[in-house]
């Protein structure tokens, strides 16, 4: 397991420890993950909550979620932010360490770790934050009709867990149409890289 750090608050341009690349190295094409570009990678995970709502609606036969219930969720949403952090950071080697904060300019959190990981690796961990978006909506639409409120809360948390790894689908995409498989991916200060 790597050693997971917690930094606190940090500015948008810290730096943290990094190792050197090997000679060949080929920086990854990617906008920022904190700008706008990430937006549209929300709209499959959006368009998969909505479609589980009107199935469910149509499965009960009605609204099936109480609507002052989802500000609960939206709530817990954001405090489960650090959570989706320290997922990404549990992917990481043994012997890593992963360094876990908030950019409070960005609205943004954190994990970084400038240690080399495989393709395989690099994909699971940039993923593996979407079961806090996931579980929730299997929650959601398991339970049973006469659970509008537990509904309204699940329903709130499955968007936002969702749509918080939209700079990870991001850099996901990124990664399938410029690594080939078996490359070896590592992040500095000044961006992601790849080599073989």
């Amino acid at each position: 397991m790597p050693e997971i750090k917690w930094v606190g608050l940090k500015d948008p341009d810290a730096a943290f420890p990094e190792q050197m690349l090997p000679y060949g190295a080929k920086a990854l094409r990617c906008p920022d993950p904190l700008s706008a570009a990430a937006l549209p990678y929300g709209l499959g995970p959006l368009g998969l909550c909505f479609g589980a709502l009107f199935l469910k609606a149509w499965l009960v036969g009605g609204f099936p979620l109480e609507v002052e219930m989802l500000f609960v969720g939206i709530l817990l949403g954001f405090l489960l932010i650090p959570v989706h952090e320290y997922l990404h950071a549990l992917c990481f080697p043994k012997g890593a360490t992963v360094y876990v904060g908030l950019i409070p300019q960005k609205m943004a959190a954190f994990a970084v770790c400038h240690v080399p990981i495989s393709w395989g690796r690099f994909m699971v961990m940039s993923l593996l934050p979407a079961i806090l978006g996931i579980l929730p909506l299997l929650l959601f639409l398991l339970a049973p009709a006469g659970w509008g409120k537990t509904m309204g809360v699940c329903w709130a948390m499955a968007v936002m867990g969702l749509l918080s790894p939209m700079p990870d689908y991001m850099n996901v995409c990124c990664v399938r149409r410029q690594v080939p498989r078996g490359a070896t991916l590592q992040s500095t200060n000044s961006g992601l890289f790849w080599y073989m």
